[in-house]
């Protein structure tokens, strides 16, 4: 009997660590704006900052919204 209680205790915990603690990083929100030179919405980390615009790396990168 108190092997099948430490099993399930082991289950239980596991199911919390691995389950639970997932859908804790799931609630962030992704912050998506517009770039300024080709108007495709990227996330936030993917932008530049310019004169109060926000550019796209990729835009910077290639310059192929001029």
């Amino acid at each position: 009997m108190s092997k099948i209680l430490i099993f399930l205790a082991i289950l239980l915990a596991v199911y919390i660590v691995f389950f639970k603690m997932k859908k804790r990083g799931d609630k962030e929100a992704q912050n998506f704006v517009e770039c300024a030179k080709c108007g495709t919405f990227v996330d936030m980390k993917e932008t530049v900052l310019s004169s109060g615009r926000y550019i796209c790396k990729e835009c910077i990168k290639d310059e192929r919204c001029n």
